[in-house]
């Protein structure tokens, strides 16, 4: 039983992505927090930030295979699709089990939330600070101030995305853009415009597809040849328990870790079904590669004149930059630790977890009421900490912490 206190909520999850989903059905599920005491506090709704990232980079499915979604019976989904005769909505896959289309992830996803009628416990609003105490945690939200025994972090890159050095002055500008920026829409560009992607992994690729449509120009600017690869990283680090030890070997937060993370991720691949896609468009012309890295980019009236090392020009109608996430401890949440908080931080600010428990580990050493999932866990979690097993994986150690802390068989976390 939880203590009687005079909190706004018993638990609190930052983030409505999958992360944050998965985590609450966990707990609702292991019958940890009913849904009075439970809040998820999210600004644009619940996997809103995720759906609008597959709208806007085409993709079509997912990349993990059907196992991998926000329920606990990791074969929720393919019932749900076998239920509703969808099982053409689940692809081949040459690792493992079939992929889900982004439909049949969202439609089941949605189902799993109505199930547990998680938008009673939503939140609409954007946490700008959080303060943890002995016995519980402060939280400065847009919508107020609100207080919490347990907060768990379930956030992503928060905004940080990289733009290329020579975009640095122009990128506010209307023909530049960042396929993550909040208001880049793929199906506001013209049908007729001349279109420039930077790029040349699986997000550059289902831009490109997406957008070489029948006449529309689309250049492809992808200075490096393109690496192939299955999965984000090799599948011995889903098993978690035997490569993980890898990382605990070094101390929290370390950059030992953070190398290691950075050395297993295959970061800049795309897997062989994207690959066969942008192969058939280049040989049919509905793209346009162009090898050389652009120097220059300037805008003239509305449109954006790029010169490349090579010397070839490109006037573009509108140019998209598909380059990446910046630090993963870059959100406005991990830098307020990082410059005013009791909680440690390390290399690059990443956050310094307790491994067994996922716990934000306070300066003297002792678990704080703050746990963190998603990429900001990685290095506990390993190259898949940002991805769908990521979530379950952390779900299962968040939970499995809880259930033993009320058993007793913790000690009484306190500053």
């Amino acid at each position: 039983m939880f203590r009687e206190t005079d909190t706004d909520a018993t638990i609190t999850i930052v983030g409505g992505g999958i992360h944050g989903v998965h985590l609450a059905v966990r707990l609702l599920e292991a019958d940890l927090v009913d849904l009075p005491s439970l809040d998820i506090i999210e600004p644009i709704g619940l996997l809103e930030a995720f759906r609008q990232k597959c709208e806007q980079c085409g993709m079509a499915e997912l990349r993990s295979p059907y196992v991998h979604h926000v329920d606990t019976d990791p074969f929720s989904l393919r019932d749900f699709a076998r239920a509703r005769g969808r099982e053409d909505e689940l692809v081949s896959s040459t690792v493992g089990a079939e992929r889900p289309t982004t439909s049949l992830f969202f439609d089941h996803a949605a189902w799993v939330c109505n199930r547990y009628d998680l938008e009673s416990s939503l939140v609409n609003a954007r946490v700008t600070a959080i303060e943890p105490g002995s016995w519980s945690v402060d939280i400065e939200t847009t919508a107020g101030r609100r207080t919490t025994e347990y907060c768990f972090l379930a956030i992503g890159h928060g905004g940080s995305f990289t733009y290329p050095t020579w975009a640095a002055d122009i990128h506010s500008t209307e023909p530049v853009t960042h396929v993550w920026e909040p208001g880049f829409d793929p199906a506001s560009i013209d049908q007729a415009a001349t279109v420039g992607i930077v790029g040349g992994s699986i997000t550059a690729a289902q831009l490109a597809t997406t957008l070489a449509q029948p006449g529309r120009e689309v250049v492809l600017f992808a200075r490096s040849p393109f690496r192939v690869e299955a999965l984000e990283a090799s599948t011995d680090w889903m098993h978690f328990s035997g490569v993980s030890k890898k990382l605990q070997e070094h101390p929290p937060a370390s950059r030992a870790r953070e190398e290691l993370i950075v050395e297993a991720r295959y970061d800049g691949t795309m897997p062989p079904y994207v690959f066969r896609r942008l192969k058939r468009a280049l040989e049919r012309k509905a793209i346009e590669l162009e090898r050389s890295e652009i120097a220059v980019a300037t805008e003239a009236g509305g449109t954006v004149v790029v010169t490349c090392q090579d010397g070839s020009a490109f006037c573009l109608d509108k140019l998209v930059c598909a380059t990446g996430f910046g630090s993963p401890y870059e959100s406005h949440l991990f830098r307020q630790h990082r410059q005013e908080s009791t909680l440690q931080t390390g290399y690059r600010g990443a956050p310094a977890l307790e491994d067994e428990t996922l716990r934000w580990l306070h300066q003297n050493g002792t678990p704080s009421r703050i746990s963190v999932s998603g990429v900001g866990a990685q290095q506990v979690l390993g190259p898949f900490a940002r991805n769908v097993i990521g979530a379950r994986r952390a779900g299962e150690l968040i939970v499995d912490s809880l259930e033993s802390e009320l058993e007793g068989e913790n000690p009484s976390l306190t500053v």
